[in-house]
């Protein structure tokens, strides 16, 4: 992982191999960012992913190995006690549809609550810190873990 500072921003990239969740809370504790702005795209070869169950109160989990773009990376840092808490979202696709039909892989397009991303190319993010940082507590109805604002 490299990561530059611009502005309020940062620019980090991911390298082959890395696991996106580590690097990124290697980099909060490296920076001391207490809230901030997620968003990247990239490459991956292994990923699980979450699906809240309200009814459940607990993450199905879905794994995923293959190639695979990043289509979207999306999230928030905030803070869970004195501890980093990095919520993520991810969309990713191993195809390519067009008019004419499948062009590449099994056109499989999936998303949802991002536990582990292995890059297998790269991943390019941008960091957007937040001026107050934010804390988060456990919704008594759903058990999520929510912003309290």
């Amino acid at each position: 992982m490299k990561y530059i500072k611009d502005g309020k921003s940062y620019i980090v990239r991911i390298d082959r191999g890395e696991e996106v969740l580590d690097k990124l809370n290697e980099f909060v504790k490296e920076t001391d960012i207490k809230a901030a702005t997620i968003s990247g795209i990239g490459a991956c070869s292994e990923v699980e992913l979450g699906v809240y169950s309200v009814k459940k109160r607990k993450y199905i989990k879905y794994k995923y190995d293959g190639e695979f773009e990043i289509l979207s990376l999306n999230g928030n840092i905030t803070r869970d006690g004195e501890e980093p808490y990095i919520h993520l979202h991810i969309m990713i696709s191993d195809g390519v549809v067009l008019a004419g039909g499948l062009t590449f892989g099994m056109g499989i397009t999936v998303g949802g609550h991002l536990n582990k991303c292995i890059i297998s190319g790269t991943c390019e993010i941008r960091i957007d810190e937040c001026e107050n940082a934010y804390q988060r507590k456990i919704d008594d109805e759903t058990g999520i873990k929510i912003l309290d604002i």
